[in-house]
């Protein structure tokens, strides 16, 4: 009702922004916490701080809401020379015990011989497996499509390889 009596009031949809947020509505809240930074602007609010908190408080909200719908969940299980095929099955089974929300479809990159990623502590020289598991099954046999088909070679040009 605030937003109705006086909506270039940037406190009235902070306050919405913050109800959004108790309710667990994290990218309402943040467009609420949008809205009222660039009143805040616009009316030139005398305290660019304050327009700092505002941008920092929509942004968390953003990555909230980003975090609450992630539709896949990936696993990196370490790969030794032995059988693929049965490897690929044990991190399959892994990821389904590790990751129950994400099992509409698994697919665990037959291709590939992954590193962790840059931040992670892993073995100098160790390999892995990499599996991605998806909420939604559409999405995941889209992406396991695009790992999987053997890409064009285009004469003339060096061809990619997937290691």
């Amino acid at each position: 009702r605030s937003i109705i009596q006086n909506p270039s009031h940037f406190c009235n949809h902070l306050r919405q922004a913050a109800c959004f947020r108790g309710l667990h509505r994290y990218s309402e809240a943040a467009r609420s916490a949008m809205v009222a930074q660039c009143l805040y602007v616009l009316a030139e609010g005398a305290g660019p701080d304050t327009s700092d908190l505002l941008q920092l408080y929509w942004q968390a909200m953003t990555q909230e809401a980003l975090s609450g719908e992630a539709s896949f969940s990936v696993l990196y299980t370490p790969f030794e020379k032995e059988d693929k095929a049965d490897k690929i099955k044990e991190a399959n089974k892994t990821f389904a015990e590790k990751h129950p929300g994400y099992v509409q479809h698994i697919f665990t990159d037959p291709h590939g011989i992954h590193l962790l990623p840059e931040k992670a502590e892993s073995n100098p020289g160790q390999q892995y497996l990499l599996t991605l598991g998806f909420r939604n099954k559409e999405i995941g046999k889209t992406v396991e499509k695009f790992v999987t088909q053997k890409l064009p070679v285009f004469p003339g040009r060096p061809s990619c390889s997937r290691t």
